[in-house]
């Protein structure tokens, strides 16, 4: 394994900790909502779409949506190179 190989696995597993943390925020920020809203322990699955929509929505929420939907692009992205780098050293191209 290269440095530059290295360099990427590295970078792409500190944004998927970070997009994976802030994943779990949101969903568990949609659960406390739902509780709050309906008093239910357990909150229901159209409860969570409620919230989900409530969250795309609220420009409280804005700063962690745009958060969020960056880090998804990003990691996309990542793996897209990634896979393409993998994919021209299989082939024998750079290294």
């Amino acid at each position: 394994m290269n440095t530059g190989q290295i360099i990427r696995l590295v970078t792409m597993a500190l944004v998927f900790l970070a997009w994976a943390g802030l994943m779990f925020r949101t969903l568990f920020l949609f659960r406390e909502r739902e509780v709050e809203r309906s008093g239910a322990g357990i909150p229901s699955t159209g409860g969570f779409i409620r919230q989900l929509g409530f969250w795309l929505k609220n420009p409280a929420d804005r700063k962690d949506r745009q958060t969020l939907f960056f880090l998804t692009a990003v990691l996309i992205a990542m793996a897209a190179i990634q896979a393409m780098v993998a994919g021209n050293e299989a082939a024998g191209g750079i290294d």
